[in-house]
């Protein structure tokens, strides 16, 4: 008789392993967010960007005045530019060419535009709204 009660303390703890294990197996689990992140230059803060109006760039995206760090510079930005305009058209979203008509410079000027008007952001923010505008632009009107 002695072995019933080892038997049925067992079989308590065996449901209450088995709740236990059920339990867990339909409890919800959050899925993880997905960490993005952004290589950006050097120089990508729109305050650090503005230093950027202190140079001379002709309309062709060439330095014409000797500041040989903000230049680097210069083309730092450019590249990422490019760089980001060239992988948005390649997602589904886009038509395949989401600047359409303006040059490298332009480009420059109006991120520099922005960020006079909005010091405290940066240049991804800046990239994103220029995407907003051009593609605003290119919707038909009705």
């Amino acid at each position: 008789m002695k072995t019933l009660p080892k038997l049925w303390k067992f079989l308590s703890i065996a449901v209450l392993l088995i709740g236990i294990s059920g339990n867990a197996c339909f409890a919800e689990t959050q899925v993880p967010v997905r960490e993005r992140k952004a290589l950006f230059p050097h120089r990508y803060k729109c305050l650090d960007l503005l230093e950027l109006e202190r140079i001379k760039v002709n309309q062709d995206n060439t330095i014409t005045y000797p500041y040989p760090q903000l230049g680097a510079d210069w083309y730092a930005v450019d590249g990422w530019l490019k760089g980001f305009f060239s992988a948005w058209n390649l997602t589904e979203q886009a038509d395949g060419n989401v600047t359409k008509e303006p040059t490298p410079y332009q480009i420059m000027v109006w991120v520099l535009s922005y960020c006079r008007a909005h010091p405290s952001e940066h240049l991804g923010g800046s990239a994103v709204e220029l995407l907003n505008a051009l593609r605003r632009d290119s919707t038909p009107r009705k």
